[in-house]
């Protein structure tokens, strides 16, 4: 395993409660990834994991009293303060891809200017003939063929969709591609589709193979925020189950679907479903 490079250290996060006082959503969390792991966060509805994604990706409010910190190759994230610019280069190494892709992606622009206007927007290196044939060479690697890369949104297929923000996400070369429930209320077919799409962009190593990122660029991680081991475990190396705010399991996903441990974890494995003897 190479050295970490993105860590959250004493992460604490309060919303206020009905009484008024404030109620602690992560408490005090710990976190470490490698620089090329495929990590699945797991825990069930309410446990911390929406708000600790809200915080990697930086669009959270601490509350007065919030703590820690988010490191990025051992350097806090905010130490340049959060002005748009002072954040640029940690949002080109750390993207995105949300739980309803398709709603996410500007109804008024085309496949191509979906990934395009990403890299204008996060300072990309390069002027618009280099964003053009990194995206062209995003697209064609998730297997997007070229007569749809003029089409806006609303004509492509939830799968293809699917691979649009995940095109958007992957054009930046970044270094971590955090992904929220990606096959969340899925039908079975395209919850196989995006399973297989995920699965496929991991190399025997365990890490993420970007076609577009430049010559020497280190292999991006992958953490899938999910409630579904079933789902991540055909993605997914290592698997952190959160429970009231915290870390409380820490495994090779194979050992969560046969020996967990923590009773957070055991619930988890017990909603797998399990196929008929004989």
């Amino acid at each position: 395993m190479s050295a970490p490079s993105f860590a959250v250290r004493h992460l604490t996060r309060s919303y206020p409660g009905e009484d008024g006082r404030p109620h602690r959503v992560l408490d005090r969390l710990d976190l470490t990834l490698a620089g090329s792991e495929t990590v699945a966060l797991l825990g069930r509805s309410g446990c911390g994991k929406t708000t600790l994604l809200r915080a990697l990706l930086l669009i959270d409010h601490p509350q007065r009293g919030d703590d820690g910190d988010i490191l990025l190759d051992g350097r806090s994230v905010l130490a340049g303060g959060r002005s748009a610019r002072a954040l640029r280069p940690y949002r080109r190494a750390v993207q995105y891809v949300p739980q309803d892709p398709a709603a996410s992606l500007d109804p008024r622009h085309d496949v191509l200017s979906q990934v395009t206007r990403t890299l204008r927007s996060l300072g990309a290196p390069g002027g618009r003939d280099e964003h053009e044939a990194t995206a062209h060479a995003v697209l064609a690697a998730l297997d997007l063929p070229r007569d749809l890369w003029r089409r806006r949104p609303h004509e492509v297929s939830g799968g293809q969709a699917q691979r649009v923000a995940l095109a958007r996400a992957l054009a930046p070369a970044p270094r971590f591609l955090l992904l929220d429930e990606p096959v969340s209320g899925l039908d079975p077919a395209l919850r196989h589709q995006v399973l297989d799409l995920l699965a496929g962009l991991s190399d025997a190593d365990g890490g993420l193979c970007l076609p577009a990122a430049p010559d020497g660029a280190p292999t991006p991680g992958l953490l899938v925020v999910s409630h579904d081991l079933a789902a991540v475990a055909r993605v997914c190396r290592r698997a952190l189950v959160m429970d009231d705010g915290r870390i409380v399991e820490d495994a090779p996903t194979t050992q969560l679907l046969t020996t967990p441990h923590h009773p957070a974890a055991r619930a988890l494995r017990d909603a797998v479903p399990q196929m008929p003897a004989g």
